[in-house]
């Protein structure tokens, strides 16, 4: 059809408020963000677990999964903040566990809006309640999933995030059925393998397989409405697994989470990819598919070469912190495809769990074993009355991050690299914690934490 200013006028006034003139472009992708809610590598069927997500596990089949994506906090909504913006937690002053997103901090959704999408959310988004005025459309946690395309309006693109509540604590029986059985979960090596335990991670299988359903529930509705030549899916986890030495610490299990792109036609299936995904790709890889350049403040790089066999230009690092979540405990990591390195900055805390981990039953196990002096050393780490201030591990030896190099003199030289990486970061990003090495420049003073 021929493209005129009349026409183009026409076309504004039938679809809604979006400026009349995006309605002559192209058409441009939808895109449907499914995120789970305290969710590790590798509790899905896909990544080798016996957890029951057919639907996701398809996904992956279909498309791109990742094994190596990992969050920019280790909590919930400082996580989701820099899913938004783009920016790691501390530069938006996001990250306290609760903190409202900012009214002056800018995300994706703006310019997204701009260029015509409808922009929408389900249930969990956890950036206050003045964020939710930026939604042109938010389903809170009952409303179905039809409603969100019920109201949107013809001809428009769209964005939509279904954020569930899984599989967060508390658990409660009956999430799916059959169960999950306790006998056959996999019990990660940071925790002992104890009856309680292990119907504990049952539970939390039994959320995600909900999750699941619910995601399959979403990908048939683009099936049924015709959008799915044209959307792209991104599946994702906010944080780690919702157990001791997870969620809230900068270990792996806190900070790799599940990673599964599905886009059609765009997208060769059955791809797994190993390099190092960062949460604050995302809304630049959004932005990016909708032609829309990438914002001078988002620290992140577009996946989208990636996703469609593009040259692509591979992450060196994957930075993460965490801060307040029930209680301070302010930690920073790097981590490269071999080594991690954490600094703690608050050394004379001992691990304190979150509220929602101290109450668990798998807290309450480890309590009991190791009163009874039947804990092996690994696990006995989380009841120390300190931590070092620096942890260093090599991943590919020591995947569990159990044998503590920061002190070894054969790897004095990684140590300093990472120490001047993680400082680097720290300065660019503008952390409110005092990086171990000043700015090339800058008087390095007294008050460092960290002496090399």
């Amino acid at each position: 059809m021929k493209v005129t200013r009349r026409s183009v006028m026409k076309a504004g006034l039938a679809a809604g408020s979006a400026p009349a003139v995006l309605r002559a472009e192209s058409k441009l992708p939808n895109f449907l963000f499914l995120i789970s809610d305290d969710q590790s590598v590798p509790d899905m069927g896909c990544y080798g677990n016996p957890v029951r997500t057919p639907n996701l596990d398809r996904l992956a089949a279909e498309g791109i999964r990742f094994n190596n994506c990992f969050v920019s906090s280790a909590q919930c909504s400082p996580n989701r903040s820099s899913i938004f913006t783009g920016c790691t937690p501390h530069t938006t002053t996001t990250s306290r566990l609760h903190t409202p997103m900012p009214p002056w901090e800018p995300t994706f959704l703006e310019p997204l809006k701009e260029k015509g999408y409808f922009v929408g959310a389900f249930r969990k988004v956890h950036q206050g309640k003045e964020f939710d005025k930026r939604w042109d459309f938010y389903g809170g946690s009952t409303a179905p999933f039809e409603r969100f395309f019920d109201a949107l309006p013809a001809g428009r693109p769209f964005w939509l995030q279904f954020g569930s509540h899984d599989p967060h604590r508390p658990y409660r029986p009956g999430a799916c059925d059959p169960p999950h059985d306790p006998a056959k979960v996999q019990v990660p090596d940071f925790l002992p393998d104890t009856p309680e335990i292990r119907r504990d991670l049952a539970m939390y299988y039994d959320e995600i397989a909900r999750f699941d359903r619910e995601c399959g529930e979403l990908l048939d509705l683009l099936e049924r409405r015709g959008l799915a030549d044209n959307t792209l899916v991104i599946m994702t986890g906010d944080n780690g697994m919702p157990f001791p030495r997870a969620k809230g610490t900068c270990y792996d299990p806190g900070l790799r989470v599940p990673l599964i792109a599905w886009w059609k036609g765009r997208i060769e299936a059955g791809r797994v990819v190993d390099d190092l995904i960062a949460h604050v790709d995302l809304p630049v890889t959004w932005l990016d598919a909708a032609g829309i350049g990438k914002p001078d403040k988002m620290q992140g790089r577009s996946l989208l070469p990636l996703l469609e066999g593009r040259p692509y230009e591979k992450r060196k690092a994957v930075f993460s912190e965490r801060n307040w979540h029930d209680n301070f405990d302010p930690i920073r990591s790097v981590r490269t495809e071999r080594y991690k390195l954490i600094f703690n900055a608050a050394p004379h805390f001992p691990y304190r769990p979150a509220w929602d981990l101290e109450n668990s039953p798998t807290w309450a196990s480890l309590k009991r074993e190791a009163r009874r002096g039947r804990l092996r050393r690994r696990h006995l780490q989380l009841f120390n009355p300190t931590r070092p201030m620096l942890e260093l591990y090599d991943i590919r030896r020591d995947p569990g991050e159990f044998n503590n190099l920061a002190d070894d003199p054969a790897h004095e030289d990684v140590l300093k690299d990472l120490m001047r990486l993680l400082s680097d970061w720290m300065h660019e990003t503008y952390d409110y914690l005092p990086p171990a090495f000043p700015r090339p420049g800058e008087p390095a003073g007294r008050n460092w934490p960290v002496t090399l």
